[in-house]
């Protein structure tokens, strides 16, 4: 491993650039936990994130790994755009270091199962299972119209709501209550989260057809994915409104949707042109925007 895994490589791999962004449902999960429940435990939250982090990386490094061995197009996506085939990487090296890091975040996992209890460890285990079969297994979920839901759930909604759990542990028990609290408060990420994932599967639409993977933008064909990208980018950036409104989140967390017409300005050349090269980026830095204030605007009200 040590002949061909230098820094750029492992940075490619694991997409470690997008990592900062699990501190931000981490912020919001922490923040949840305060203003409706008053406590947070700091170890707990602090363990949770480590194996999140450890175990995002792991996720990237196995979808490198089964995108490349799924692939049916050997000439062109195996070879040219998967960074398997392009770095020309040792398939095996890089499976071996998908399930080291896999081993590496149950670390903490486990640490943190054995501080808190058998809820902890059924949200864990759901997060592995999905994280890990998005691409493993003959019938992956990234090959499936249902993979731009489980994706958005998984990472805007369960991390949130474990942060919660863990946060509260021993104080608070868990009711359906906090959970539908939790769930509303995490809608606007989880529909904007929602529409990077299909924006990312309509760019990957002709690609993903000749691997034989079937997502939602394969269904609804690229016009009707940016109409629904277009309605839920709308819908979640307005939805702090209808939380303020319900008395669900501090007043200034309504100060988000003034980013609407921000990210919808720097999202319309992907609605022009869906190209995961020239336009599919801007989607990324705009809706990024979202992804950091509301939950930094939730900490601000939350203090005030």
């Amino acid at each position: 491993m040590r002949k061909w895994l230098n820094w750029s490589v492992f940075y490619e791999l694991t997409e470690i650039y997008t990592a900062p962004l699990n501190i931000m449902w981490f912020v919001l999960g922490v923040a949840i936990a305060q203003y409706h429940l008053g406590v947070v435990n700091w170890l707990n939250v602090g363990l949770c994130l480590v194996a999140v982090f450890i175990f995002d990386l792991a996720v990237n490094v196995s979808d490198n790994y089964y995108d490349y061995l799924h692939a049916h197009d050997r000439a062109g996506y195996a070879q040219k755009t998967n960074p398997i085939g392009r770095l020309q990487l040792p398939v095996k090296g890089v499976g071996q270091l998908a399930l080291l890091l896999y081993a590496i975040s149950l670390i903490p996992g486990i640490i943190l199962v054995l501080r808190t209890g058998w809820l902890v460890l059924l949200l864990g285990l759901i997060g592995y299972i999905i994280g890990i079969f998005y691409t493993a297994g003959p019938h992956p979920i990234n090959a499936t119209p249902w993979c731009e839901t489980v994706v958005a759930l998984s990472i805007a909604f369960l991390i949130q709501l474990t942060c919660v759990v863990v946060s509260t542990y021993g104080v608070q028990p868990l009711t359906w209550s906090t959970v539908g609290v939790t769930f509303l408060l995490c809608l606007p990420l989880t529909l904007i989260f929602f529409t990077i994932q299909l924006a990312n599967n309509t760019a990957d639409r002709d690609e993903d057809i000749l691997n034989h993977r079937y997502t939602l933008a394969y269904y609804l064909g690229k016009g009707g994915s940016v109409k629904l990208i277009q309605a839920f980018l709308i819908i979640g950036s307005l939805w702090p409104l209808v939380n303020w409104w319900l008395q669900l989140a501090p007043a200034i967390t309504s100060l988000a949707v003034l980013l609407l017409p921000i990210m919808w300005l720097g999202m319309r050349p992907f609605f022009k042109v869906q190209d995961k090269r020239k336009t599919f980026m801007a989607t990324i830095k705009s809706a990024s925007l979202f992804f950091i204030l509301y939950p930094v605007l939730f900490v601000v009200g939350t203090w005030l």
